[in-house]
């Protein structure tokens, strides 16, 4: 009788534990529908709530989640967890006594703490609550990006969204940067592939496919060349996913169609703006000469003026658009400065853009970027989650059969490259945060699903 009445209080509290884990990752989830909303209000209170409210809600998650039995099979992450939060009191501390500043005091938690969405999955690898949210949400903000850009194409852009929705030069850009917009939308390419693997019957997959088609003619006007290029990778992924069959000639098979479905997708983004390049200049030329405002100006050689500088493909293959020069920048910083080791600083561009030809705001790099704001333990954190996402992904590439686990491992794995042009994780900056949820909500499910193959395969 007492053994009966100890499990039913041990349930209660699990079921109550549980309920307060997704209280608390639907508020996190509701704060990440904010992101894409136009408008400074919606903006303010976003970063209202990640500097100063996200700490609370996470501790309080972590705090459930140890009265739960999962706690037992993550007990790891959340250790990782646990440790983020001290390490975060440690900085802040730091960064207050010795620079006098702490500018976004919740946002030092937004990469570490978001650990809390990583352990929540480990319990929810079957049902895939959460994921489903965020697929959905991300298919839908990637279809109002298209919207957007058919809008600015056709010239029909509402007033309520001017200064949101823009051309810088001939590149297509939303919520502050084309890069951004394109790294948004390359993640909504790939959840909607994973939505597209999932539902059944041929009415629902082509809307989906279409969607996919319009995201992609979006994303190849940005002229992001490192996320086209990761987002070809990616469709090239999940098309040699879905005819990969056992046996080595198949499995060539299915790897050559990939390769070939990348080039061609490279060469379609290719084309598509450069029809709009051309199409914007002939605008501005006709413009200049008729006095006409229609926010395209041209530079001395007759090219579109871009704000952020960005040249031909060619031209800045050499040094990544001089992201390798920047990176170099950031290393004499660090010599010039070793305190960053230890704690990093507040200053980052500051730092490297004495070491650098112009201005620059961030290290152009996650995992640089880690380094400088929270010194070595928080880059060992960022590492620690960068194998855990490389592992996890080669498994289920690899392993398994289900086409939505190997859309989710190959958004995993191309938001890291895009990672490797700007510090879109394991940042403590709250305007990337969306990019963090996403990725470590995605990493929790991925590895809950490579346990479960390796148990199925009797490992």
């Amino acid at each position: 009788m007492e053994k009966r009445n100890n499990l039913a209080r041990r349930e209660r509290v699990d079921k109550i534990a549980e309920t307060v884990q997704w209280l608390c990752l639907l508020i996190v989830a509701a704060v990440e529908l904010l992101f894409f909303l136009p408008g400074e209000t919606a903006a303010g209170l976003v970063y209202l709530f990640l500097e100063w409210k996200l700490v609370d809600v996470s501790i309080l998650f972590l705090a459930a989640s140890c009265l739960r039995r999962q706690f037992r099979e993550s007990r790891w992450y959340f250790l990782l967890a646990l440790l983020a939060i001290v390490w975060f009191y440690v900085v802040r501390d730091a960064h207050m006594r010795l620079e006098g500043t702490c500018r976004d005091p919740g946002a030092f938690v937004c990469a570490y703490l978001l650990c809390l969405p990583f352990a929540a999955a480990s319990g929810d690898g079957e049902k895939q609550r959460g994921l489903k949210w965020l697929m959905l949400l991300f298919a839908i903000v990637g279809a109002v990006f298209g919207v957007y850009a058919v809008l600015l194409v056709t010239r029909h852009l509402p007033a309520c969204l001017d200064g949101y929705v823009f051309w810088d030069g001939a590149r297509f850009g939303t919520m502050g940067h084309p890069n951004i917009c394109a790294t948004v939308l390359l993640a909504s390419v790939g959840l909607t592939g994973g939505f597209a693997a999932k539902v059944r019957g041929i009415g629902l997959k082509i809307p989906l496919f279409l969607l996919m088609g319009l995201e992609f003619w979006a994303i190849s006007l940005t002229n992001s060349r490192a996320a086209i290029v990761l987002t070809c990778v990616l469709l090239g992924g999940i098309l040699f996913c879905s005819l990969r069959r056992p046996g080595w000639k198949r499995l060539a098979l299915a790897l050559l169609a990939a390769v070939a479905a990348m080039a061609l997708l490279f060469c379609v983004s290719r084309t598509i703006f450069s029809w709009n390049n051309a199409r914007l200049t002939a605008m501005a030329q006709q413009a200049q000469q008729t006095g006409e405002e229609i926010g395209l100006t041209l530079d001395e050689n007759g090219r579109l003026k871009t704000e952020n500088g960005q040249g031909s493909f060619a031209s800045s293959l050499k040094t990544l658009n001089g992201r390798t020069e920047i990176w170099g920048a950031a290393a004499e910083g660090i010599r010039d400065n070793p305190r960053i080791l230890l704690v990093g600083t507040e200053k980052v561009g500051q730092t490297i853009s004495p070491h650098w030809k112009m201005e620059v705001q961030h290290s152009h790099n996650a995992w640089i970027e880690a380094l400088y704001q929270l010194g070595i333990p928080g880059l060992a954190l960022a590492l620690a989650l960068t194998g855990l996402a490389v592992w996890n992904g080669a498994a289920l590439l690899w392993r398994n059969a289900d086409l939505l686990q190997s859309c989710v491992a190959m958004v995993v794995l191309c938001l890291m490259g895009c990672a490797v042009m700007e510090p879109y994780l394991f940042v403590v900056n709250a305007q990337f945060h969306y990019f963090d949820f996403l990725f470590l909500l995605c990493l929790g499910y991925m590895d809950q699903w490579r346990k479960l193959t390796r148990n199925r395969k009797g490992e």
